[in-house]
């Protein structure tokens, strides 16, 4: 009898060449990237790589990517690939090889009711591909997009993973004592539920997914007055960039375990505003020469001239992932939203740059 076994590999690559228009999204055929799993095999996505596009003259051009699962869109996951706002560029090039995980793969569960939320990386049975969508300016520049993840065959589930996942847990608020219970029928992992699992597309109530969204201020800031990173009020451009998040009436729960910010001048802080309490209470700083939740291109942060070139910026670029909270913030029964203030000087619309991630329960 053969022994068990699971496979870390390159789930699938694709390099798009060639312009595209601003608006249009591009979807991989089915049968490229080398993204098809064999009969009998299951996947689960643990990170993803993104070369970014840029222009002739060194510009970095605007791209979004989000993941198809067994041909299902995945929205919970929309990953920039925008270079200066990139978390998941080439791991060589992260800061200290940090790496924005999806959550952990199946194997590693040892508690079940905590695997809810843990064991919550992509996960399909046929295959996976993209959808990339060119923002404004559209793009000329190549780009490529790589998964990492974990392939399975369907008889070695058993024994590679076999702790039920799901159960019951108290998700709690550190700092407020907030509490969000959680109920889910628990499955150990097997071919035919896979998709059932926490990241797969075909769960039942609650489903619970990763979460990462990104936002850039649709409006100039109002000197001294609070910035509200929201779609209804005119705070961000799209929907997909809300950092609303109307829970008090949406049967959800969302817990926030990073939060980032790319600091331009006149910007002073960033906090995120739960049922009207400041997390934090005294707010972060973001300033443009202090900013502990810088996220993208950090080369600025190391290299702010190259001596050998009297002056020019660094050749190369390094990035930071989106930084991770020392204490998660709990968003249940209660309203949130991301909000930002200046120093008392207006910051023109598009200098502000957040990114949040974590985990989203969908209660119904």
């Amino acid at each position: 009898m053969s022994k068990p076994r699971r496979e870390y590999q390159l789930l699938g690559e694709w390099i798009h060449t060639g312009s595209q228009a601003a608006g249009t999204v591009w979807r991989p055929t089915a049968a490229s990237g080398n993204a098809e799993l064999d009969t009998n095999e299951v996947a689960e996505v643990l990170f993803m790589e993104i070369d970014p596009p840029v222009s002739a003259t060194g510009t970095p051009e605007n791209l979004r990517v989000n993941l198809v699962l067994d041909d299902k869109p995945y929205y919970y996951d929309l990953m920039e690939g925008t270079k200066t706002k990139l978390v998941c560029a080439r791991r060589q090039l992260m800061h200290m090889r940090q790496t924005r995980f999806f959550g952990q793969p199946v194997f590693a569960v040892r508690d079940g009711s905590l695997g809810m939320v843990q064991a919550t990386c992509p996960k399909y049975r046929k295959r996976v591909s993209i959808e990339a969508l060119a923002g404004s300016g559209g793009i000329t520049g190549n780009y490529a997009v790589r998964l990492y993840g974990y392939r399975y065959r369907a008889e070695d589930l058993p024994a590679v993973a076999n702790v039920p996942i799901g159960g019951f847990l108290n998700l709690e608020d550190p700092a407020t004592g907030r509490v969000a219970p959680i109920s889910k029928t628990a499955l150990v992992p097997t071919y035919d539920n896979w998709n059932q699992l926490p990241g797969g597309l075909d769960q039942a109530v609650p489903k619970i997914f990763s979460f990462t969204r990104f936002a850039v201020n649709a409006q100039a800031t109002t000197p001294n007055l609070i910035y509200e990173f929201r779609f209804e009020t005119g705070g961000v451009a799209t929907r997909e960039e809300d950092l609303y998040f109307p829970y008090d009436t949406e049967k959800k729960v969302l817990v926030i375990r990073g939060l980032g910010v790319q600091a331009p001048a006149n910007l002073k802080n960033i906090w995120v505003d739960v049922g009207g309490d400041e997390r934090p209470k005294n707010r972060w700083p973001a300033r443009s020469d202090y900013n502990p939740l810088h996220f993208g291109d950090a080369s600025s942060l190391f290299f702010s001239f190259d001596p050998d070139t009297s002056g020019a910026t660094a050749s190369f670029t390094t990035y930071f992932t989106i930084p991770a909270l020392e204490d998660r913030i709990l968003v249940y029964n209660e309203k949130a939203v991301v909000r930002a203030v200046d120093n008392g000087t207006s910051v023109a619309a598009g200098g502000i740059a957040v990114a949040l991630d974590g985990v989203i329960v969908e209660l119904t």
